[in-house]
Protein backbone atom coordinates (compact mmCIF):
# COMPACT_ATOMS: atom_id res chain seq x y z
CA UNK A 1 0.00 0.00 0.00
CA UNK A 2 2.87 2.17 0.66
CA UNK A 3 4.57 1.65 -2.47
CA UNK A 4 1.38 2.67 -4.08
CA UNK A 5 0.69 5.65 -2.21
CA UNK A 6 4.30 7.31 -2.54
CA UNK A 7 4.11 8.09 -6.39
CA UNK A 8 0.39 9.12 -5.83
CA UNK A 9 1.68 11.64 -3.09
CA UNK A 10 5.03 12.87 -5.51
CA UNK A 11 3.02 13.54 -8.65
CA UNK A 12 0.55 15.81 -6.95
CA UNK A 13 3.39 18.10 -5.04
CA UNK A 14 4.54 18.37 -8.12
CA UNK A 15 1.74 19.29 -10.31
CA UNK A 16 0.57 21.65 -7.09
CA UNK A 17 4.23 23.64 -7.14
CA UNK A 18 3.87 24.53 -10.36
CA UNK A 19 8.04 25.59 -10.66
CA UNK A 20 9.69 25.64 -13.68
CA UNK A 21 11.62 22.33 -15.14
CA UNK A 22 15.06 23.86 -15.11
CA UNK A 23 15.15 24.63 -11.47
CA UNK A 24 16.31 20.41 -10.99
CA UNK A 25 18.07 21.13 -7.96
CA UNK A 26 15.55 22.63 -6.21
CA UNK A 27 16.67 22.12 -2.26
CA UNK A 28 14.03 20.49 -0.02
CA UNK A 29 12.79 22.60 3.07
CA UNK A 30 13.32 20.78 6.32
CA UNK A 31 10.42 22.03 8.24
CA UNK A 32 7.15 22.84 6.41
CA UNK A 33 5.75 24.37 9.48
CA UNK A 34 8.37 27.26 9.25
CA UNK A 35 7.56 31.04 9.01
CA UNK A 36 9.54 32.75 6.29
CA UNK A 37 9.16 36.35 8.08
CA UNK A 38 6.35 38.81 9.38
CA UNK A 39 4.72 41.76 7.05
CA UNK A 40 4.33 45.21 9.00
CA UNK A 41 1.40 46.56 10.42
CA UNK A 42 -1.01 47.29 7.61
CA UNK A 43 -3.84 50.45 8.44
CA UNK A 44 -6.19 48.78 5.78
CA UNK A 45 -6.69 46.93 2.49
CA UNK A 46 -4.38 48.65 -0.30
CA UNK A 47 -2.13 50.68 1.97
CA UNK A 48 2.09 50.86 1.66
CA UNK A 49 4.30 48.38 3.46
CA UNK A 50 6.21 50.42 5.96
CA UNK A 51 9.56 49.79 5.28
CA UNK A 52 11.69 52.44 7.13
CA UNK A 53 14.75 52.06 4.94
CA UNK A 54 14.53 55.04 2.33
CA UNK A 55 16.75 53.69 -0.19
CA UNK A 56 15.45 50.79 -0.90
CA UNK A 57 13.15 49.61 -3.75
CA UNK A 58 11.18 45.71 -4.51
CA UNK A 59 11.60 43.97 -8.08
CA UNK A 60 9.99 40.84 -9.19
CA UNK A 61 11.49 39.55 -12.51
CA UNK A 62 10.90 36.01 -12.28
CA UNK A 63 12.93 33.68 -10.36
CA UNK A 64 14.40 35.80 -7.40
CA UNK A 65 17.78 33.54 -7.32
CA UNK A 66 18.74 35.42 -10.79
CA UNK A 67 17.20 39.23 -10.03
CA UNK A 68 18.99 38.67 -6.30
CA UNK A 69 22.73 38.06 -7.60
CA UNK A 70 22.21 40.49 -10.92
CA UNK A 71 21.34 43.49 -8.12
CA UNK A 72 23.97 42.06 -5.71
CA UNK A 73 26.89 42.30 -8.38
CA UNK A 74 25.70 46.21 -8.83
CA UNK A 75 28.43 48.79 -7.64
CA UNK A 76 26.39 50.32 -4.70
CA UNK A 77 24.00 48.24 -3.83
CA UNK A 78 24.34 47.34 -0.10
CA UNK A 79 22.01 44.42 0.32
CA UNK A 80 19.77 42.48 -2.14
CA UNK A 81 17.15 39.68 -0.40
CA UNK A 82 14.85 37.31 -1.92
CA UNK A 83 11.37 37.22 -0.52
CA UNK A 84 7.80 37.09 -1.57
CA UNK A 85 5.36 40.15 -2.16
CA UNK A 86 2.06 41.52 -2.79
CA UNK A 87 0.09 38.63 -2.07
CA UNK A 88 -3.37 38.43 -1.96
CA UNK A 89 -4.16 35.08 0.45
CA UNK A 90 -4.13 35.32 4.30
CA UNK A 91 -1.47 32.81 4.52
CA UNK A 92 1.98 33.77 5.50
CA UNK A 93 4.00 32.90 2.16
CA UNK A 94 6.66 30.47 1.94
CA UNK A 95 7.54 28.62 -1.14
CA UNK A 96 5.27 25.58 -1.04
CA UNK A 97 2.30 27.49 -0.66
CA UNK A 98 3.60 30.41 -3.30
CA UNK A 99 4.62 27.21 -5.70
CA UNK A 100 0.74 26.92 -5.85
CA UNK A 101 0.32 30.05 -8.08
CA UNK A 102 -2.68 31.03 -6.44
CA UNK A 103 -1.98 33.31 -3.77
CA UNK A 104 -0.66 36.42 -5.24
CA UNK A 105 2.51 36.58 -3.94
CA UNK A 106 5.52 37.30 -5.98
CA UNK A 107 8.91 35.98 -6.22
CA UNK A 108 10.25 39.54 -5.49
CA UNK A 109 13.98 41.09 -4.17
CA UNK A 110 14.37 43.65 -1.83
CA UNK A 111 17.43 46.03 -2.78
CA UNK A 112 18.85 48.05 -0.35
CA UNK A 113 20.92 50.72 -1.71
CA UNK A 114 23.49 53.61 -1.36
CA UNK A 115 22.19 56.80 -3.41
CA UNK A 116 25.70 58.37 -3.23
CA UNK A 117 26.96 55.41 -5.27
CA UNK A 118 24.50 54.01 -7.39
CA UNK A 119 20.59 55.46 -8.11
CA UNK A 120 17.41 54.35 -8.30
CA UNK A 121 17.41 54.82 -12.42
CA UNK A 122 20.37 52.89 -12.82
CA UNK A 123 18.38 49.60 -10.86
CA UNK A 124 15.54 50.32 -12.68
CA UNK A 125 17.74 50.59 -15.85
CA UNK A 126 19.29 47.01 -15.45
CA UNK A 127 15.82 45.21 -14.04
CA UNK A 128 14.47 46.49 -17.83
CA UNK A 129 17.12 45.29 -19.23
CA UNK A 130 17.26 41.71 -18.03
CA UNK A 131 13.10 41.23 -18.30
CA UNK A 132 10.87 40.58 -20.84
CA UNK A 133 8.14 43.08 -20.15
CA UNK A 134 5.62 41.90 -22.93
CA UNK A 135 4.75 38.60 -21.23
CA UNK A 136 2.60 37.74 -18.35
CA UNK A 137 3.54 35.61 -15.67
CA UNK A 138 6.84 34.09 -16.62
CA UNK A 139 10.26 35.01 -17.19
CA UNK A 140 12.27 32.33 -18.65
CA UNK A 141 11.62 28.60 -18.29
CA UNK A 142 9.48 30.18 -15.62
CA UNK A 143 5.77 29.84 -15.83
CA UNK A 144 3.40 30.98 -13.23
CA UNK A 145 1.90 33.95 -11.36
CA UNK A 146 4.64 33.74 -8.97
CA UNK A 147 7.11 34.91 -11.59
CA UNK A 148 4.81 37.90 -12.83
CA UNK A 149 7.09 41.17 -13.34
CA UNK A 150 6.33 43.76 -10.93
CA UNK A 151 8.38 46.94 -9.05
CA UNK A 152 7.08 48.27 -5.82
CA UNK A 153 7.95 51.21 -4.25
CA UNK A 154 7.90 51.88 -0.57
CA UNK A 155 7.88 56.11 -0.74
CA UNK A 156 6.81 58.59 -2.58
CA UNK A 157 10.19 60.11 -3.93
CA UNK A 158 10.99 55.87 -5.25
CA UNK A 159 6.99 55.91 -6.40
CA UNK A 160 8.03 59.25 -8.86
CA UNK A 161 11.22 57.58 -10.20
CA UNK A 162 9.67 53.88 -10.90
CA UNK A 163 6.58 55.96 -12.44
CA UNK A 164 8.91 58.20 -14.67
CA UNK A 165 10.64 55.05 -16.08
CA UNK A 166 8.17 52.75 -16.33
CA UNK A 167 5.96 55.09 -18.64
CA UNK A 168 9.71 55.51 -20.71
CA UNK A 169 9.46 51.17 -20.71
CA UNK A 170 5.78 51.57 -21.81
CA UNK A 171 6.74 53.01 -25.00
CA UNK A 172 9.21 50.69 -25.86
CA UNK A 173 6.57 48.20 -26.83
CA UNK A 174 2.61 47.79 -27.99
CA UNK A 175 2.43 44.97 -24.72
CA UNK A 176 3.34 46.26 -21.14
CA UNK A 177 2.53 43.79 -17.94
CA UNK A 178 5.08 45.23 -15.28
CA UNK A 179 3.11 46.00 -12.30
CA UNK A 180 3.90 49.46 -11.13
CA UNK A 181 2.85 50.62 -7.54
CA UNK A 182 3.21 50.31 -3.82
CA UNK A 183 4.36 47.50 -1.55
CA UNK A 184 1.55 46.34 0.61
CA UNK A 185 3.05 42.97 1.68
CA UNK A 186 6.50 40.98 2.28
CA UNK A 187 8.20 38.28 3.55
CA UNK A 188 11.17 37.05 3.28
CA UNK A 189 12.24 33.95 1.65
CA UNK A 190 13.82 30.56 3.38
CA UNK A 191 17.50 30.91 4.49
CA UNK A 192 18.12 28.22 1.79
CA UNK A 193 16.98 31.12 -1.09
CA UNK A 194 19.17 33.74 0.16
CA UNK A 195 22.45 33.85 -1.78
CA UNK A 196 21.50 30.58 -3.96
CA UNK A 197 23.38 31.08 -6.38
CA UNK A 198 26.19 32.23 -4.67
CA UNK A 199 26.15 28.94 -2.71
CA UNK A 200 25.04 27.39 -6.10
CA UNK A 201 27.43 28.53 -8.88
CA UNK A 202 26.16 26.36 -11.11
CA UNK A 203 22.20 26.35 -10.59
CA UNK A 204 19.42 27.88 -12.66
CA UNK A 205 19.62 30.74 -13.52
CA UNK A 206 17.27 32.96 -16.36
CA UNK A 207 19.48 35.90 -16.59
CA UNK A 208 22.54 35.27 -18.80
CA UNK A 209 25.88 35.61 -17.05
CA UNK A 210 26.66 38.22 -19.74
CA UNK A 211 24.40 40.60 -18.29
CA UNK A 212 24.96 39.70 -14.79
CA UNK A 213 28.91 40.84 -15.64
CA UNK A 214 27.66 43.77 -17.96
CA UNK A 215 26.24 46.25 -14.86
CA UNK A 216 28.61 44.15 -12.43
CA UNK A 217 30.66 46.74 -14.26
CA UNK A 218 28.54 49.65 -14.23
CA UNK A 219 30.33 52.91 -14.27
CA UNK A 220 28.05 55.93 -15.78
CA UNK A 221 25.14 56.01 -14.00
CA UNK A 222 21.83 57.18 -15.67
CA UNK A 223 20.72 59.31 -12.81
CA UNK A 224 23.35 61.45 -12.65
CA UNK A 225 21.89 63.08 -16.44
CA UNK A 226 18.33 63.97 -15.96
CA UNK A 227 16.43 65.42 -18.75
CA UNK A 228 15.21 68.88 -18.13
CA UNK A 229 11.50 69.83 -17.74
CA UNK A 230 10.32 70.29 -21.52
CA UNK A 231 9.93 74.58 -20.94
CA UNK A 232 13.37 74.57 -20.02
CA UNK A 233 14.44 73.08 -22.90
CA UNK A 234 11.69 74.97 -25.17
CA UNK A 235 13.58 78.37 -24.10
CA UNK A 236 16.84 77.47 -25.12
CA UNK A 237 16.27 76.11 -28.52
CA UNK A 238 14.28 77.98 -31.67
CA UNK A 239 11.24 76.06 -32.59
CA UNK A 240 12.87 74.18 -35.07
CA UNK A 241 15.10 72.90 -33.31
CA UNK A 242 12.98 71.71 -30.58
CA UNK A 243 10.42 69.39 -33.18
CA UNK A 244 13.99 68.26 -34.81
CA UNK A 245 15.32 67.00 -31.06
CA UNK A 246 12.38 66.87 -28.78
CA UNK A 247 9.43 65.73 -31.45
CA UNK A 248 11.50 63.59 -33.97
CA UNK A 249 10.68 65.97 -36.36
CA UNK A 250 12.77 66.55 -39.73
CA UNK A 251 14.62 69.73 -41.08
CA UNK A 252 14.41 70.27 -44.16
CA UNK A 253 17.48 70.48 -46.52
CA UNK A 254 19.25 73.51 -46.81
CA UNK A 255 17.38 75.54 -43.86
CA UNK A 256 19.56 74.89 -41.15
CA UNK A 257 21.96 77.48 -39.87
CA UNK A 258 24.61 78.39 -40.73
CA UNK A 259 24.65 78.07 -44.05
CA UNK A 260 27.72 76.81 -45.26
CA UNK A 261 28.75 77.74 -48.72
CA UNK A 262 30.99 74.73 -49.31
CA UNK A 263 28.16 72.00 -48.18
CA UNK A 264 29.13 71.12 -45.04
CA UNK A 265 26.33 70.78 -42.64
CA UNK A 266 25.87 70.06 -39.21
CA UNK A 267 23.86 68.17 -36.79
CA UNK A 268 21.34 70.11 -35.32
CA UNK A 269 21.55 68.64 -31.93
CA UNK A 270 25.41 69.41 -31.59
CA UNK A 271 28.17 71.25 -33.27
CA UNK A 272 29.30 67.80 -35.00
CA UNK A 273 29.57 67.32 -38.96
CA UNK A 274 26.44 65.52 -40.18
CA UNK A 275 27.23 62.17 -42.03
CA UNK A 276 25.24 61.73 -45.34
CA UNK A 277 25.69 58.32 -46.91
CA UNK A 278 26.80 57.98 -50.09
CA UNK A 279 23.94 55.98 -51.40
CA UNK A 280 21.66 58.79 -49.68
CA UNK A 281 22.62 61.81 -50.98
CA UNK A 282 20.87 62.20 -53.65
CA UNK A 283 17.32 61.92 -51.64
CA UNK A 284 19.00 64.26 -49.06
CA UNK A 285 19.92 66.97 -51.63
CA UNK A 286 23.28 66.61 -52.14
CA UNK A 287 23.54 65.31 -55.71
CA UNK A 288 25.37 68.21 -56.77
CA UNK A 289 28.06 66.90 -54.87
CA UNK A 290 28.33 62.88 -56.00
CA UNK A 291 31.11 64.02 -58.76
CA UNK A 292 33.54 65.04 -55.97
CA UNK A 293 33.44 61.30 -55.37
CA UNK A 294 34.04 60.25 -58.90
CA UNK A 295 37.83 58.23 -59.31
Amino acid sequence: MYRRVLPLLLTAVLLLSGCAAGQKNMPQKTDEKEMTGQPSDMSGEGSMYMDTTENVIYLAGGCFWGMEQLMQSIPGVIDAESGYANGTCEADANYKTVCKGNTGFRETVRVEYDPGQVSLDALLLAYFYVIDPTVENRQGNDRGSQYQTGVYYTNESAKETVERIAEIERGRSEKFFVEIGPLKNYYPAEEYHQNYLEKNPNGYCHIPRAEMELFSRLRIDPGDYQKPAAESIRDKLTAEQYRVTQESGTERAFTGDPESPNGVRYCINSAALRFVPYAKMNAEGYGYLLYLFEE
